[in-house]
């Protein structure tokens, strides 16, 4: 027989640009999920910040990306559930031109909060066609 695998798919309507809010509420959904059973927890695409990047506060909350990632590292080890938290937006700085750039990102987190896949989108916004990056960990 196949293995079977609880999997919480988690639908929640984020707060635009309420960071923390937003994270509160999707790591209580993950704390219940893995109580309940299950393996792995998925989030929704823009999860933590929403979509508005026309607000000046938009690029600054990206850039608060790792924190968030390492939140969720955390919570995967503390409650051996593997997760998928969405797509985190996230602010980086080019080295050549010092232009800042987002990047829309999505990880695999481990059951012991190890990344072990990104995937990045690329040419994603403003009527760009698609193309993807997928990594996965050594």
């Amino acid at each position: 027989m196949a293995p079977v695998y609880r999997i919480a798919v988690i639908q929640l309507h984020p707060k635009p640009l309420q960071i923390e809010t937003n994270y509160a509420k999707a790591a209580q959904f993950i704390q219940d999920a893995a109580v309940k059973g299950a393996q792995l927890a998925v989030l929704p695409e823009y999860h933590l910040t929403n979509w508005v990047p026309e607000d000046p506060t938009f690029s600054d909350l990206c850039g608060q990306w790792e924190i968030y990632l390492n939140k969720y590292r955390a919570l995967a080890k503390e409650y051996n559930i593997c997760i998928v938290p969405g797509t985190i937006v996230e602010r980086h700085e080019d080295a050549k031109t010092g232009e800042q750039k987002l990047f829309n990102i999505a990880y695999f987190i481990g059951n012991k909060g190890e990344i072990l896949g990104r995937y990045q989108k690329k040419n994603l916004w403003y009527g760009q066609p698609l193309v993807h990056d997928l990594v996965f960990a050594d």
